[in-house]
């Protein structure tokens, strides 16, 4: 186990929670098709089945199909640069997988395999028309790898693929519930492993005497760990839910309510308190809704990988509970290169936010000033590729439940599930 936790800790680096889905999902599978939709087209089933042919056979490929901006999450700079994300994408999985990799957007092709010239492979897709409408990409990306494998002497036969699918499923759904199942033993010894060792910081605030029974402040280290346990995690609990719910009878976790790792009893911590815009750049501050619960979470807006799905966590609770007890959702931005009102609004709509739902910006300044407050961990992590400065962001993944009085009872840390907050909410009511 210890020489698990080892390899855990040597590879942690590829859990960023940097919002670039493809990066994440392409560790454990061969295609990524798109970070939106749930259904898969014909011609997205007959890639996922080329794609696993050609691997079948020896000839290692993964592919990301990126239609929209949206699916590049926060870097949305290497939109319709489709050679300079190759090499950002290759970068990013280089750790787990340095075979070969295709992406296609609408305006061509991408290619990257570490060690090895690009230009034979595009020359060759120089040849392979793209349509960015309809069904193109895919079949675009079908004709292309065919091309790659037969340039190598890979024969691929015909592929019948089988109806249904995820729109995110590689095909290997099996090998990646395992590896998820594995994933998650490592990632939670690994936290066991680290977290009784890291050191407590002093508050930045005055804070009243540590209850017996209570716990105070987090652990500065554990800001650090937060994020790429908790990318683990999440991911390996997503995949092998998602291959359960396929392959046989639904296990409901409705049922199980976790504990939050961090609580506080009545009237001891006070929550921060901060002036900062909403989406409709109307000020917005905890202060305003004295008397009624607050959740108060960290999010990037251009996120696409935990961050919505923590917004969805947030959405059950509201639906969940009675009108009159459901709680404000403060989103604090921990991208400061995120906050423009198109992208608020953008995730207003495509993540479906419940009315209850404040997105929080301001000046890098003002929000630097809440993260520390609030204890949370931000980390711009810059790189330039082919001229092209990429930002995107390292964050802890949290929630705080603030009481009508203003005082912090709780902190979840993702993954985190409906039923965990509701119980806290329940008991303040």
């Amino acid at each position: 186990m210890l020489l698990v936790v080892a390899l855990f800790a040597a590879s942690a680096s590829i859990a960023r929670a940097d919002g670039d889905p493809a990066s994440d999902y392409l560790i454990a599978n061969q295609v990524f098709l798109t970070s939106q939709s749930a259904t898969v087209s014909p011609a997205q089933r007959q890639l996922l089945a080329t794609v696993r042919a050609a691997n079948h056979v020896g000839f290692a490929i993964r592919v990301a199909v990126i239609s929209t901006d949206y699916d590049l999450g926060s870097i949305t700079e290497l939109w319709r640069k489709p050679q300079i994300y190759a090499r950002f994408l290759g970068l990013e999985l280089s750790l787990a997988y340095r075979q070969r990799l295709l992406v296609v957007m609408p305006n061509g092709f991408g290619f990257n395999w570490p060690g090895h010239s690009a230009a034979p492979a595009y020359r060759l897709l120089a040849g392979v028309p793209v349509h960015a409408s309809g069904d193109g990409l895919p079949l675009a990306a079908q004709a292309a790898v065919r091309g790659l494998a037969a340039a190598a002497g890979a024969k691929l036969a015909p592929v019948h693929p089988t109806a249904g699918g995820s729109a995110r499923s590689s095909g290997a759904d099996v090998a990646a519930i395992a590896g998820a199942a594995v994933g998650a033993l490592v990632a939670l010894a690994g936290l066991a492993v680290v977290v009784p060792r890291v050191r407590r910081r002093r508050s930045a605030r005055p804070r009243p005497a540590r209850p017996a029974a209570g716990r105070r402040g987090m652990p500065v280290g554990l800001r650090w760990v937060i994020p790429g346990v908790a990318l683990l995690c999440a991911v390996a609990v997503g995949l092998s839910v998602r291959g359960l719910r396929r392959s046989g009878p639904q296990v409901s976790i409705a049922s199980v309510v976790t504990p939050p790792p961090f609580s506080w009893p009545a009237g001891q911590r006070p929550a921060p308190g901060f002036v900062l815009r909403d989406q409709n750049g109307r000020p917005v501050s905890i202060a305003t809704y004295r008397g009624r619960p607050v959740i108060v979470t960290f999010i990037d807006p251009l996120c696409r990988n935990l961050c919505p799905l923590e917004a969805q966590v947030l959405n059950q609770v509201e639906r969940q509970m009675p009108a009159a007890e459901r709680p404000l959702i403060l989103a604090v931005s921990v991208d400061v290169y995120a906050n423009a009102r198109a992208n608020l609004l953008e995730d207003v709509s495509k993540w479906h936010l419940v009315p209850q739902w404040r997105w929080a910006v301001g000046r890098p300044a003002q929000l630097a000033a809440v993260w520390k407050r609030y204890e949370i961990g931000v980390q711009v992590i810059t790189r330039r590729i082919a001229g092209t400065t990429i930002n995107y962001i390292t964050h802890t993944e949290a929630a705080y439940v603030v009481d009508a009085t203003g005082h912090e009872r709780a902190l979840f840390v993702w993954p985190f599930y409906p039923q965990d907050v509701k119980r806290v909410l329940h008991r303040l009511a």
